[in-house]
């Protein structure tokens, strides 16, 4: 499937009222708790793009790198039964490995 290669997890968001009226100290302990599984599941943050400006659509897209699908799938529960995720966020997720950009196009 990934031949040991680190997962990489690309994401669109987009804030529902519910996290956007959360009080500011609720906020900060919310994302505290989500900050500490992603550390502690080892994802390294490889972008984050904040695109709310400039479209409807999402408020942000990035892109993670994961250890092992393991890790991804652990996130994913946490997500869901401890961050409540779908009751603060829409989203949608890819997986895939990097693949090098080196060569194409050339001869």
């Amino acid at each position: 499937m990934n031949d040991g290669k680190p997962i990489t997890r690309l994401f669109f968001v987009k804030m529902k009222k519910a996290f956007i009226e959360l009080p500011d100290e609720e906020k900060a302990t919310y994302m505290q708790k989500d900050r500490a599984n992603l550390d502690e599941l080892g994802m390294k943050a490889i972008s984050m793009v904040n695109c709310g400006w400039s479209t409807d659509e999402w408020d942000y897209i990035g892109i993670e790198q994961w250890p092992s699908l393991e890790a991804i799938k652990k996130r994913e529960i946490f997500e869901r039964d401890e961050l409540e995720i779908d009751k603060y966020t829409v989203s949608k997720t890819y997986l895939g490995t990097d693949e090098s950009f080196d060569d194409y196009g050339k001869e």
